[in-house]
């Protein structure tokens, strides 16, 4: 029986020896280091106008806030405006797909799947019971390879269960061949607590080529709740990179005001570049920097809040031709615990985890959302501005939408759908038809979409005489 055990072990562990070199990304090539790879410039954009950027961010909050995020998707589909005299559907005009942990999964999906969606992210996601598997990692030792090796856990065993429900091998270089929307998913640097989004723009900074790696990896870094699920973990190849430092950073550490954001992003980006960077880069759950999935979007965005430098890059891209800035928050976060204040005696650790990570991200999330909606008018100024000095008016609007679960009228029940990646049959239906009601019934986006191609005048002060 000890002999028996014994091999049994030797052979898991032999298991977790072959599965690690799965686990590596790439480092960066001559191509995706000039400009190719994963980016929003590579991305066709045939499908859409060119003339609106169209950002939608699904919120954390496990298989109910992917749920509540299909349901608005399917109203998103069918919401449809005239715009240069051509019927649109707003779900097709999404430019940037931004999810995180739960919101992750039908971000990714729909980049790589596309309509398809409607059909088999029921059957592929919304059906399967997760905690099945999750059970299984920790019970069966068959799947005990991650306790043998501190290059393999938990999470990395997920990967490949999404891998083979939704993804079957995909990669980020298929998702440059199947065009827009452009998936943002992002998970946290557990180093800096920062967002950690897999695009090639992030891959530079640790000299990495992101058209090689599994889109699955990333959906697990993203969904990585901690103390459940360990890092995925990335190599960082800045030591033997053949690149120079992408030039924003420069331009950006230049910036005398201590509190620019662009600043800021250079001094995180100086993290990773620097010659005695860290070798690994270790990433959990992107709920933990930013659970409303709106901080690497706001992050990229950052060198337009310099105006002369929006004016510049506009002058020379595509961006001039934006009329119209939208930002959709899809929010599928629940309701706090309102009764944990009247219990005596808190005792569940899961419950205490919950409450104290829930309130931090609540008050977190006001500020995002904040500086969203600032981004977004401040996208469309500086595009107002580059395009009528320039003689290429009307000028730019930018609205930013929150559409919130907790928001909706008699929502109690969904509000306390606890967070994870299994949910009665019930409960998915009625967080499907939560999200495309909240969609459909928002006042401002029924506004903002009615009035989507009236002309904005150029300001006087800007207009050519």
């Amino acid at each position: 029986m000890f002999r028996a055990l014994l091999l049994l072990l030797g052979l898991t562990a032999l298991a977790a020896c072959a599965s690690l070199k799965a686990q590596e990304n790439t480092r960066l090539d001559t191509a995706a280091g000039e400009g190719g790879g994963y980016r929003l410039d590579n991305l066709s954009t045939a499908r859409s106008a060119d003339e609106l950027l169209v950002v939608v961010a699904f919120t954390g909050g496990g298989k109910r806030s992917a749920a509540f995020a299909y349901g608005a998707m399917t109203a998103l589909r069918d919401m449809k405006f005239v715009y240069g005299g051509r019927e649109r559907s707003l779900l097709h005009e999404i430019d940037v797909l931004s999810g995180v942990s739960g919101g992750s999964f039908p971000a990714a999906y729909y980049a790589l799947h596309g309509d398809t969606i409607f059909q088999d992210f029921h059957r592929d996601f919304l059906d399967e019971d997760f905690n099945d598997d999750i059970a299984g990692i920790y019970l069966l030792p068959w799947h005990w390879d991650w306790m043998f090796s501190g290059q393999w856990g938990t999470n990395d065993e997920m990967a490949e269960i999404y891998d083979r429900l939704m993804f079957h091998g995909a990669t980020f270089g298929d998702l440059v061949k199947r065009g827009p929307p452009f998936a943002m998913i992002q998970a946290t640097d557990l180093a800096n607590g920062a967002a950690f989004p897999f695009v090639q723009n992030q891959f530079d900074l640790i000299c990495s080529d992101l058209s090689s790696y599994p889109i699955a990896r990333a959906v697990a870094a993203s969904n990585g709740f901690p103390i459940l699920f360990t890092p995925i973990t990335l190599k960082n190849y800045t030591a033997n990179c053949p690149h120079a430092d992408p030039a924003w950073v420069a331009h950006a550490l230049a910036d005398p005001d201590p509190l620019s954001r662009q600043r800021q992003q250079a001094v995180l980006a100086r993290r990773y570049l620097r010659d005695d960077a860290a070798r690994y880069v270790h990433l959990v759950d992107g709920g933990v920097g930013d659970n409303m999935a709106m901080r690497g979007i706001l992050d990229y965005m950052a060198r337009y809040d310099n105006p002369e430098h929006a004016a510049k890059e506009a002058d020379t891209s595509a961006t001039m031709r934006i009329r119209r800035v939208l930002f959709l928050s899809i929010d599928g976060q629940a309701g706090k615990d309102k009764e944990i204040s009247t219990t005596p005696v808190v005792g569940d650790i899961l419950r205490i985890v919950n409450a104290v990570s829930s309130n931090t991200i609540d008050a977190y999330n006001f500020e995002t959302l904040r500086l969203a909606r600032t981004a977004a008018r401040n996208l469309a100024e500086n595009l107002t501005r580059s395009r009528c000095a320039a003689g290429r008016g009307p000028g730019a609007r930018g609205d930013m939408m929150h559409i919130s679960l907790v928001d909706l009228p008699n929502a109690d029940s969904l509000k306390n759908i606890p967070t994870g990646l299994s949910l009665d049959p019930a409960e998915v239906e009625a967080l499907i038809e939560a999200g495309r009601y909240a969609v459909l019934s928002n006042r401002p986006l029924r506004q903002a979409i009615e009035t989507i191609d009236a002309p904005d005048p150029c300001p006087k002060q800007t207009a050519l005489r």
